[in-house]
């Protein structure tokens, strides 16, 4: 595994005055961690109390694909950098934005079904739902939940500027 993918892009943390500690989980380009060991399974014992789904790679999200595509721009970049077209470069920094934008379409839009998406038969219903991606800070019933991009998401960003600078620069 390359190292750039061992940096979360995504932090979700949970809180609650029951709680002894405080779980979150990272949000990686190929993975879902906790912030310490177990923190997974007690926030999708939260995530159950509240009647939402779990965090998990099994259901054929967008996150499942990221290494592939990751690889496919790092492998054209390479390219890229050989042949020295500026039309490719350009065409890369289109590709990598477009992909960019479809990846956080793709996120909000897993984060509005998983938020919104309660189980009916959940002892607790609430009135309105936290959605993990969207940064800030939300309760609900006396759990708080603060969810903000982390240091990986930063890097992708750098990246598309780098690009966008080299082949500005290269005129």
């Amino acid at each position: 595994m390359i190292p750039a993918f061992h940096m979360p892009i995504w932090t979700i943390s949970v809180s609650s005055p029951q709680m002894e500690s405080n779980p979150g989980v990272y949000v990686w380009l190929d993975n879902i961690t906790g912030h310490n060991y177990g923190d997974v399974e007690k926030v999708n014992l939260i995530n159950d109390y509240l009647g939402k789904g779990h965090f998990s790679l099994e259901d054929g999200t967008l996150l499942s694909k990221m290494p592939d595509i990751a690889y496919g721009l790092m492998g054209a970049a390479v390219l890229i950098a050989i042949f020295g077209f500026r039309w490719m470069g350009w065409l890369w920094v289109i590709i990598f934005a477009g992909l960019m934008a479809y990846g956080i379409t793709e996120a909000l839009m897993w984060a509005y079904n998983y938020a919104q998406s309660l189980d009916p038969r959940t002892i607790v219903q609430l009135p309105e739902a936290l959605s993990p991606s969207r940064p800030g800070s939300a309760e609900m019933l006396k759990v708080s939940a603060t969810s903000w991009p982390f240091w990986g998401s930063a890097w992708i960003g750098l990246s598309l500027v780098a690009g966008i600078m080299v082949i500005w620069w290269d005129r």
